[in-house]
């Protein structure tokens, strides 16, 4: 008979025994479609093989019970090599997992269990094969939050835990360990300082899984990893802003958490961060000579619950409006510049010409930036 010829008729096969059996012990033979068709045997001779497998799956056992965990572990790689397709199979694929895990080697426990979720998806002991990955990865994790002498090597890379924690995310993503892996590659993230994909992760958790314990924790970080930003000397206001958003969503959907008290510290923080940032940037453009920007920025600082802070920007307010005419928006309703609007009406009384030409620096509505040039030079 022709090679293609063969094939339909060994998928019929299949179907017949599956379908007609109906038994989960051999639900598995389906997942190896897609690898490679000419290792599937035949119906007679899985039926054959799985007697003998399950004997050689007793004797691996007893040697487990009586402390014979060399010949036990050698027994059970050979009935994954002689009869992988077996109910047999799957067993010993596990309990090669629970051999490497029990022994400290993790990388190959992880990959042990990783073999077994690939092969076996319809098994009892899935989602506890999910668990013994998550307790491997949260290990290696805290070994490493640990480790004081980065000199010597990692048994499991950086990049390779974030993959067993993305693993663990996909092969079950509406278990309990999905949001505990997820929490975790945002830590994992925010250790090796990659900013930008710690923030994501950890909005993802609090996206996917707004009621989980972890997330209240995740919602804080965010925003506390911008904090972080700002303490270490970034000038970019985006943080602030950022910082000060999540600090807010945390007091507002999370008010019940312990987070909540420390968030409402933490925006008190930012604000007077913010408005000190206001009061510097007024100081930064009023040395470049760009004294309406600066004025924008002085007047935002002048709303400052910080008195101090809030006197000093009023007096750069009323210094540059003294001296190049600028007029403040809130000049009007600042005692201190009142001093100067009476003397020059006095002065327009007596006949004595005053420039009258003021340029308003307040910030119109659609305004993005203070992007402003310095004012006309006097008239003589």
């Amino acid at each position: 008979m022709p090679k293609s010829s063969k094939l339909p008729l060994l998928l019929s096969s299949l179907f017949i025994f599956l379908f007609s059996n109906g038994s989960e012990l051999h639900a598995d033979i389906l997942q190896y479609f897609k690898k490679d068709l000419s290792k599937v045997p035949s119906r007679e001779k899985l039926t054959a093989q799985e007697p003998v497998a399950k004997n050689e799956l007793t004797k691996a056992l007893e040697n487990e019970k009586k402390g014979r965990t060399k010949a036990a572990f050698n027994t059970h790689r050979k009935i994954i090599k002689k009869f992988p397709f077996t109910s047999s199979a799957a067993e010993s694929q596990f309990k090669i997992g629970e051999y490497f895990m029990n022994d400290g080697k993790e990388k190959k426990a992880f990959e042990a269990f990783q073999t077994f979720i690939d092969k076996h998806k319809s098994s009892d002991s899935y989602i506890q094969a999910v668990s013994n990955q998550y307790k491997i990865a949260s290990s290696v994790l805290t070994k490493k939050k640990q480790k004081k002498l980065k000199i010597l090597p990692d048994s499991v890379r950086d990049s390779e835990l974030l993959e067993w924690f993305q693993a663990i995310i996909e092969n079950a993503p509406f278990s309990e360990y999905s949001p505990l892996a997820q929490f975790a590659l945002a830590e994992s993230y925010q250790k090796d300082k990659k900013i930008s994909l710690a923030i994501a992760s950890y909005q993802k958790l609090v996206d996917k899984y707004p009621n989980h314990k972890l997330s209240p924790e995740a919602q804080y970080r965010i925003g506390d990893i911008a904090r972080k930003q700002i303490n270490l000397g970034s000038r970019d206001a985006a943080n602030i802003t950022h910082a000060k958003n999540a600090m807010e969503d945390v007091i507002v959907a999370y008010e019940n958490s312990p987070r909540a008290k420390e968030a409402e510290i933490a925006l008190k923080q930012l604000s007077s961060m913010e408005e000190t940032q206001y009061y510097e940037t007024g100081i930064f453009y009023e040395k470049q000579n760009q004294l309406r920007s600066a004025v924008i920025y002085y007047e935002k600082a002048a709303k400052s619950k910080d008195k101090a802070l809030r006197e000093l920007a009023l007096k750069r307010i009323n210094l540059i409006s003294q001296n190049s005419e600028i007029k403040s928006s809130s000049e009007k309703k600042n005692p201190l510049t009142e001093k100067t609007s009476s003397t020059n009406k006095k002065k327009e009384s007596i006949g004595v010409k005053t420039d009258t030409k003021k340029i308003d620096t307040t910030t119109p509505d659609i305004e993005e930036g203070p992007i402003i040039l310095p004012p006309p030079p006097k008239q003589s």
